[in-house]
């Protein structure tokens, strides 16, 4: 739908791109104040900028429409500073808006005042080359911006149209977040003082909820006019990190409403989506085309789905319509494009030929955001298609065309939507996604072509990971990159030797790649002992970012893991030779804890070892006490990761002898023994072990788990100590 609605956008709005008179009234403080607030800035100038006063006033008339002041001035403290503000973007709706500038300037340490200049201004579309709509960004700079400088500046904003008609709704923040696009990042100053001022009639009433503070209004009372104040005083500025949990979900933010009752909004919005559902011949005609071959009721939704992906293309062209009116099923059918809301309307359309219900849903995909139960507002962004059938519900998306069906990002997991119904409407939350519905399987095939050794990766995805890694392919135009990035690593970062992947652009065909690694190594006739191995820290590195993990000492907040994966792994390793023997069957060792975990199993045959693994991360945020222990647990997992499994051309003399492996090798086959459940076998292994190897700590330490698995506790106890003096760390 890409609706952002001024009162819930972070930037200050405006549209005349005017510079006016320096001499208009400000609404904050003088340029003298100004600088003598650099010293009680002085504190926080580390942060490299800090906002000295953050004002806004708003009245809002009888009619329910805004006039808004809005007033910034931030000291500049670091020339990182005078990059990230050398340009200042605003976006907005023109639809329902009328700005201009009261004044853009910077004042020098010595008090000089430097106006921003006629030409420093430019207007540019907000959204990409797939959209057309009333949004607007604009750009501007101001003069002498350098360390030590203040710049200042006001917007004077009035509203033309109700969204709602008779209503209104905004978003009181206090904060200032300051999008860095060209660094793909924001960072939020500290500031000494935010204001905001409200007027309002009398006569309208206003409802408030909070979030993230338990500040109340000073509330002032005149003949015709109420008048609440919000006043923050000395806010901390936030270290933006990677992976740190959406920043709403920690700043202090208040909203305010006219309304208190969400069928306010599905009238209003059932008024607008219902006359786009008008009859048409032709959505009929297509409609019966589409269903002729299908029974269930999941089976028509799918088709509806699967030609969608196929046939309308995701771009809007929405000018002077305010950004919430679709275009008819009819209109988007013979067009075939149209945005989030357009294809709803038409998927509606078609789906009610069917006798089945479907409906508008209205979200916002921006992490963070917040919906109340008893307070309205159109606080979204994207529309999708929310479907009950006889064999269950269904979320549909198809504004992402590689997406599978049902579409839904996982990234909406938990998200409360606003059902539009035509009767009051309802509140709907979208499932959270479980590791099991978003699962990468790698499968690898080890083969011997007479002496050399050659291997075929092969991937399949269900879920986000699908939709995610499509696209990256499909997008990419280094393709073979692609392939080695995501295969290499399960046969020892060999380069692929050839590769073939499904159709990316087809969300009808699952999304699969197989790449074959020819000639790894040659296995000559003077070798004996072959070993085979894998290191599964290499599924960190694949499919997720923790391969490479912030240290626990700059680690500032907390980690926020928002999507489940579940990895399945399968590996097939071929006896070398026609008389080998399996000397050493040992998979990787198993680690559960409470932020992931992995297993394994090994199942050898008479001429193969199939390993078996399963990988789960489980969604979660991470409290910053609790990231040492996430750490600690990554980091043993990457150093304790490694199946070994071992061949030998000659058949060993008896499964406890010792002399033909290596003391690594023997130490990998005890834990094997253990992992695997087999106590017995490992204590009369392990003993024997010991004993010819009483000064090693690690050998002891095992003697101490295997003794405490057969209830010997005594002896048990004994080897950890002697472990310990021996100086093993466990």
């Amino acid at each position: 739908m890409a609706v952002y609605i001024r009162v819930f956008v972070i930037f200050l709005s405006f549209l005349s791109i005017t510079n006016a008179s320096a001499e208009t009234t400000s609404i904050g403080p003088d340029a003298e104040t100004l600088l003598a607030l650099k010293t009680d800035a002085t504190e926080y100038a580390d942060r490299g900028a800090v906002i000295l006063s953050r004002r806004t006033e708003i009245t809002v008339d009888e009619q329910r429409l805004e006039s808004t002041k809005y007033y910034r001035a931030i000291y500049i403290a670091s020339e990182e500073a005078v990059s990230d503000y050398s340009k200042l973007v605003n976006s907005f709706n023109a639809y329902y808006h009328t700005s201009s500038i009261d004044f853009a300037r910077v004042i020098a340490a010595d008090g000089q005042i430097f106006n921003m200049q006629d030409d420093a201004i430019s207007e540019v579309a907000a959204n990409n080359d797939d959209y057309l709509d009333d949004m607007k960004r604009i750009e501007f700079a101001v003069p002498q911006l350098k360390v030590g400088n203040i710049i200042e500046y006001q917007i004077n904003e009035k509203q033309t149209k109700a969204i709602i008609d008779g209503e209104w709704f905004t978003g009181i923040r206090f904060n200032q977040v300051k999008f860095l696009p060209q660094k793909n990042w924001v960072r939020i100053d500290p500031i000494l003082t935010s204001l905001t001022i409200l007027t309002i009639p009398n006569s309208v009433d206003l409802y408030i909820e909070n979030r993230n503070t338990d500040l109340s209004p000073l509330v002032t009372k005149s003949e015709s006019t109420t008048q609440y104040v919000w006043k923050m005083d000395k806010l901390e500025g936030i270290e933006i990190e990677s992976g740190m949990p959406p920043i709403d979900e920690t700043l202090p933010l208040v909203y305010v409403s006219t309304m208190n009752n969400w069928k306010t909004v599905d009238d209003w919005y059932w008024d607008l989506f219902k006359p786009s559902l008008m009859p048409a011949d032709k959505v009929t005609a297509l409609a019966n085309e589409l269903f002729s071959e299908q029974d269930t009721q999941t089976d028509k939704v799918k088709a509806v789905f699967d030609y969608m992906q196929k046939n309308v293309r995701y771009i809007g062209a929405h000018v002077n319509r305010g950004g919430y009116q679709p275009h008819t099923a009819q209109e988007v059918l013979q067009n075939a494009y149209g945005d989030c809301k357009d294809q709803t309307t038409l998927i509606v359309a078609l789906l009610n030929e069917a006798g089945i219900k479907a409906s508008p849903a209205l979200v916002n995909t921006y992490n963070g955001s917040v919906v109340f139960d008893d307070l309205p507002a159109l606080n979204f962004n994207h529309m999708i298609t929310y479907v009950t059938t006889d064999e269950g519900s269904y979320w549909l998306d198809t504004s992402g065309q590689t997406g599978t069906f049902p579409g839904l990002s996982a990234m909406l997991g938990g998200k409360r939507t606003f059902v539009v119904t035509g009767s009051a409407g309802e509140l709907v939350e979208v499932p959270h996604v479980q590791p099991e519905e978003n699962v990468a399987k790698v499968a690898v095939d080890y083969s011997l072509n007479d002496s050399a050794l050659d291997a075929s990766v092969k991937m399949s995805f269900d879920g986000q990971v699908e939709t995610n890694l499509r696209n990256y392919y499909q997008f990419s135009p280094e393709k073979r990159a692609v392939v080695e990035q995501l295969l290499s690593p399960f046969v020892h970062d060999n380069r692929v030797t050839s590769f073939t992947a499904t159709d990316p652009a087809d969300s009808a065909t699952p999304f699969e790649i197989e790449g074959d690694f020819v000639d790894l190594l040659s296995i000559t006739e003077d070798i004996s002992r072959f070993h085979y191995s894998m290191n599964y820290a290499q599924i960190l590195k694949v499919f997720t970012g923790f391969s490479i993990m912030e240290p626990v000492s700059e680690r500032d907040q907390d980690l926020y893991i928002q999507i489940p994966i579940t990895v399945e792994l399968s590996i097939t390793y071929p006896a070398p030779w026609s008389d080998a023997e399996l000397v050493q069957n040992g998979p990787a060792s198993n680690y559960q804890n409470p932020f992931f975990e992995i297993t394994h199993t090994a199942q050898p045959s008479d001429n193969e070892v199939t390993s078996t693994s399963k990988f789960v991360l489980y969604a979660q945020t991470i409290p910053v006490e609790e990231y040492a222990a996430f750490f600690n647990a990554i980091d043993a997992f990457q150093k304790g990761s490694e199946s070994m499994f071992v061949y030998d051309k000659v058949v060993a003399t008896s499964p406890q002898s010792h002399e033909a492996l290596s003391i690594e090798e023997q130490i990998a086959h005890s834990r094997a023994l253990l992992d695997s459940g087999r106590f017995d076998e490992a204590l009369e292994y392990v003993t024997e072990l010991a004993n010819g190897n009483k000064d090693n700590g690690e050998v002891q330490f095992l003697l101490g788990i295997v003794h405490g698995f057969n209830g010997k506790d005594a002896l048990s106890e004994a080897a950890f100590e002697r472990a310990e003096s021996l100086g093993y760390q466990y």
